[in-house]
């Protein structure tokens, strides 16, 4: 930069002389511009460093601004008696250029004022401008972090209370066979351990696939046919070329578990719950239908709750989780962004 400088600089005092018939003097001209220009190079750090030490422009800029002007005058006469004494070394003492007038006097200060304060106020301002900018867009960015790790919290402590959930209610059925069913009990905690060991062999992602959300529901229900026996009906119909859509981790388990408690009529035969997957648009469209004939529409089991809130962390407004009166019985219904797995 400070070379650009110079040589614009340079030119233009070259291209004045050369009108005058002086273009002999090129050189001379050229060492004048660079000690100047490199000079005052050299001490901008030192007049950033003063600017964000003393800064002229915050709420103590009656007691700075003082300060400041001192600390440009300073500067202003550091540059101007470097400058003329290297071109005093480089030009006069020599003598090959010609003799030349850089001897330091009061005179020059004064002319060389009005400048240096310009040249200040331009590095005061610039440096104040960017700091303001670089603090605005670090503060912005520490916001962002801030509510990535909050979501990221929210989504573990929703996690977390939805696994001890399922954890609780499957106990509470094996508790129930261990008297009456024995050999049903000791099968249930067999298949538990396998539906467990799957979960712990996942990653620690918030997402999965729809192909593992569907094994993770079908270990679930090898749990429930225990339970259940020749009662328990259920059907899933979600086309193969959707096994790979992006969906957040256990959330057919709850809603399937939401639908077995309230189709669990013993008035009825058949405990049966219906789970269509389908994509509409760019939403992936999951619905879960159940045959019971409770008039209460609103889901309220934690896993249900807890998933509507999952997808309200992860996918924000437009996406989320209702329920409806249907002639069959209750139907939840969760839109998610239709995305597909890479892998």
């Amino acid at each position: 930069m400070a070379t650009a400088i110079s040589l614009l600089l340079f030119l233009d005092r070259y291209l004045g002389r050369l009108a005058n018939d002086r273009a002999g003097e090129w050189l001379r001209v050229l060492i004048e511009e660079s000690t100047g220009t490199f000079t005052a190079a050299l001490l901008v750090p030192v007049m950033v460093w003063a600017v964000r030490r003393w800064p002229p422009f915050g709420a103590r800029w009656k007691t700075h601004l003082p300060l400041q002007l001192l600390i440009a005058m300073a500067v202003g006469f550091v540059h101007t008696t470097t400058t003329y004494l290297l071109r005093d070394l480089l030009i006069a003492s020599p003598g090959v250029l010609g003799a030349g007038n850089y001897a330091l006097s009061p005179n020059r200060y004064l002319l060389a004022l009005p400048t240096g304060l310009i040249v200040y106020a331009v590095v005061a301002a610039l440096t104040t401008v960017i700091d303001r900018y670089r603090g605005a867009r670090n503060r912005e960015l520490e916001a962002v972090e801030l509510r990535a790790e909050l979501t990221q919290a929210q989504l573990l402590a929703l996690q977390r209370q939805l696994e001890p959930n399922f954890m609780f209610n499957t106990l509470r059925t094996i508790t129930q066979l261990v008297y009456a069913n024995p050999k049903a009990a000791e099968e249930m905690i067999a298949r538990m351990s396998a539906l467990l060991k799957h979960s712990l062999a996942s990653d620690a992602s918030h997402e999965t696939t729809l192909a593992n959300e569907l094994r993770v529901l079908d270990l679930y229900l090898d749990i429930m046919r225990l339970r259940y026996a020749e009662r328990l009906f259920v059907q899933v119909d979600a086309p193969p070329e959707l096994a790979r859509a992006i969906l957040p981790r256990f959330l057919l388990q709850p809603l399937v578990e939401n639908a077995l408690r309230h189709g669990d009529d013993p008035a009825m035969t058949l405990v049966a719950v219906r789970v269509i997957v389908r994509s509409e648009g760019d939403s992936l469209i999951i619905r879960v239908r159940d045959h019971s004939r409770c008039d209460d529409q609103s889901p309220q089991s934690v896993g249900v709750v807890n998933a509507a809130a999952r997808i309200a962390q992860l996918y924000g407004p437009g996406y989320g989780l209702s329920s409806e009166r249907t002639d069959e019985g209750i139907e939840v219904t969760v839109r998610l962004p239709l995305r597909m797995d890479a892998a």
